[in-house]
């Protein structure tokens, strides 16, 4: 039961601060037409759900820290999935970043444009990208031989 009360109050809160969250969006939407300045609006869509995705593993992850379970950290996992979702975040942000004259290679461009053109790609890699820097601590409990994970002192 008390388990069950624990996570029933992480629900909880992180649905607080989803609403939060989403409220403030709002206001970001409504500033940024006022100002004619998306810059913000986009970057919060970017961070935002990374700590959501933070905070749906960090139960789990205090857990296991508390218990002394964590002995490392998963490169692989961290490079094969929060890497890629990292560098999507990157390229929703790339068209607001004062890059000079240098411009955006028609491809990129064309990327860009295919991946964002609404907010469900950067909500995805950023749910993905939280999640996965908190799931890459490497378990005690988790197996291999452990010779890819650089153990913590």
């Amino acid at each position: 039961m008390k388990r069950f009360l624990y996570y029933l109050a992480w629900s909880i809160g992180i649905g607080v601060i989803v609403y939060a969250g989403l409220q403030f969006q709002q206001s970001l939407v409504v500033r940024s037409q006022e100002t004619f300045n998306p810059v913000p609006l986009w970057v919060y869509i970017a961070i935002f759900p990374i700590a959501i995705g933070l905070l749906m593993r960090l139960p789990k992850f205090l857990q296991e820290r508390r218990e002394r379970r964590i002995i490392g950290f998963d490169w692989s996992k961290f490079l094969a999935i929060g890497l890629p979702s990292f560098i999507i975040l990157i390229l929703a942000v790339s068209p607001f970043l004062q890059l000079g004259d240098m411009g955006m290679p028609q491809l990129l461009s064309s990327l860009h444009l295919i991946l964002f053109s609404g907010t469900t790609a950067q909500t995805i890699a950023g749910l993905v990208f939280g999640y996965v820097l908190l799931d890459s601590f490497k378990r005690e409990d988790a197996g291999g031989s452990g010779s890819h994970y650089y153990r913590a002192s």
